[in-house]
């Protein structure tokens, strides 16, 4: 598999946002081909994926969550939405606007399959699908 190249200015907008972390430490792919890469990395034991256009944008960071630190109002969203399932991971997303939303993966109980289902910061449902 060959490594990815990342251009310094995508490296720059990178270290601007996270000027902690070691970008030895980081693994880059495509999340778009040719569009917008990602870069994958864990800080102070947390998982994080950020999103970079082409063009030296951050998109949004994804970012996880233990599942008891998801706000209650999310908990009850998801709750009342899916009765049958159980939380099984959680993340937040912050977008470059400001907006924050949640993606949660759920499983279902009686057939084990595991679903994931996105909330906006206010409870809000938005989508669901099994590899979003």
């Amino acid at each position: 598999m060959s490594k990815l190249y990342v251009p310094t200015e995508i490296l720059r907008v990178f270290k601007e946002y996270y000027p902690d972390v070691s970008l030895q430490e980081v693994a880059w792919s495509w999340e778009i081909p040719g569009k917008i890469y990602e870069a994958e990395f864990q800080q102070y034991e947390v998982d994080y994926e950020v999103e970079i256009t082409v063009t030296g944008h951050l998109l949004l960071s994804e970012i996880s969550l233990e599942i008891e630190d998801l706000p209650d109002h999310i908990v009850a969203a998801v709750n009342e939405r899916y009765e049958d399932h159980s939380i099984s991971e959680a993340d937040i997303i912050q977008y470059s606007n400001g907006d924050i939303s949640y993606e949660i993966q759920l499983l279902n109980a009686s057939t084990g399959k595991e679903i994931e289902a996105h909330f906006r910061d206010d409870g809000l449902f938005l989508v669901e699908g099994e590899q979003l």
